[in-house]
């Protein structure tokens, strides 16, 4: 019983996943319908709602672990995709630009409840085996960033951007109420949640930053991808919002089954090596997506996407298997807000920098440095590996009886 208790909100945790990256991601190929529609100056204008939802996710991300530490994960869950949900679908509702903003930082702050929440959760329930968890969920990220776009930009071309966001909302709300009465809280959680967690002592806290600030030019160069691409082709190749969805959407395909599978080929000692190999791979292959041919890109962009995304469930797994279960969800958080704050800021950059390419922006070439820009950042974030390495032995390097006796006698972290 408590396997198939701890199977189904594995599940239900991917699919939480999965809307939470739909709902954060659908606006990304309406950037241009939305600027005319609300009648803008420019595209960075629209990206900024976008930038602020992301800034406000990640800024709460350290608050959200501390709660995902301390509180019923399942609850904070289910209530942070309702929450996320309904201001999404309220921007379906309002064509007041400022409107818009808040109804951003309300997604945002709701949002922000899910990965330091489901990373503290997910491998609670499969405690022998952390790391593997964490690739099936990862699952989510691929399927939430297809179908988010893809939905919104083939919707929006037949009855406008708000509608999908309404639609969307509504989904997102109704999964977060079943996810409230199906959703399970990891066996023995109730017991520690109760006792005072332990502490993240300074030397964690500064091993966390030093990653988020290496780590975090992946996470930038990542979200910024979607964006540029949006814009990319939107202009320089005058495709329309639907066309734009199904690239944005279907690049990200690919990583719902690389997440598992990267996770698989890496157990302990490999994880780190997996990580920069990934990296640096990525990177190279981002830095040749304005010099193909257009029909080649989302083949190219899907490729990328197996190694970023990838990334993700490696570099996940790699930490949280080098730390104490009870410090997870601050972790995650703590990473998130300092990483995350700096790569929400990517969505307005990357419409502010195409707004100033003129009429280079309707060529190929005019993006050549902005992709090698965000090539060069993945590669950058590879030297993250060694500060990794610095939070704890890899579980290989661990003796079950060393495991076992771990959570005992660390009473404090760093």
């Amino acid at each position: 019983m408590s396997g198939n208790r701890s199977g189904i909100t594995l599940g239900l945790c991917t699919i939480l996943h999965a809307l939470t990256h739909a709902l954060g991601s659908m606006l990304v190929p309406l950037y241009l319908l939305m600027r005319d529609d609300l009648r803008r100056s420019g595209v960075k204008e629209i990206a900024l709602i976008v930038t602020v939802y992301g800034v406000v996710y990640a800024l709460l991300s350290y608050p959200a672990g501390i709660l995902a530490d301390r509180m019923n994960r399942k609850v904070l869950l289910g209530v942070g995709l309702i929450g996320n949900a309904l201001a999404v679908a309220l921007m379906g509702l309002t064509h007041r630009y400022e409107l818009l903003l808040a109804l951003g930082v309300m997604g945002g702050m709701f949002g922000s409840l899910f990965h330091p929440t489901a990373n503290a959760l997910v491998p609670a329930h499969f405690p022998k085996n952390p790391g593997m968890p964490i690739g099936i969920m990862g699952i989510g990220s691929g399927l939430g960033f297809f179908f988010g776009p893809q939905y919104a930009g083939w919707r929006a071309e037949a009855v406008g951007w708000q509608r999908p966001c309404i639609e969307l909302g509504l989904l997102g709300i109704v999964v977060g109420i079943l996810f409230l009465i199906l959703g399970k809280e990891a066996h023995g959680a109730r017991a520690v949640i109760k006792e005072t967690s332990h502490p993240l002592g300074k030397g964690m806290r500064r091993k966390v930053m030093a990653i988020a600030a290496i780590l975090g030019c992946r996470d930038f160069a990542g979200i910024a991808t979607s964006s540029l691409v949006s814009i990319y082709l939107q202009k320089a190749h005058g495709f329309d919002a639907r066309h734009t969805g199904w690239v944005v959407g279907a690049m990200m395909l690919t990583s719902m089954a690389a997440n598992p599978i990267a996770v698989w080929l890496s157990p302990g000692h490999r994880r780190l090596p997996a990580l920069m190999i990934n990296l640096l791979i990525g990177g190279v292959l981002l830095v040749l997506v304005p010099r193909i041919s257009v029909g080649y890109v989302l083949a190219m962009l899907a490729t990328f996407q197996i190694f970023h995304l990838g990334s993700y469930a490696i570099g996940e797994a790699a930490m949280l298997e080098r730390v104490h279960p009870d410090v997870r969800g601050r972790i995650i958080g703590m990473f998130l807000t300092s990483a995350g704050t700096f790569a929400s800021l990517s969505p307005w950059v990357m419409g502010w920098w195409t707004d100033h390419l003129g009429v280079r922006a309707l060529r190929p070439e005019g993006y050549y440095i902005p992709f090698a820009v965000l090539g060069a950042m993945m590669v950058f974030a590879g030297f993250s590996v060694k500060m990794i390495a610095r939070l704890g032995p890899a579980p290989a390097a661990m003796g079950d009886e060393a495991m076992q006796a771990m959570a005992p006698t660390m009473e404090a972290i760093g």
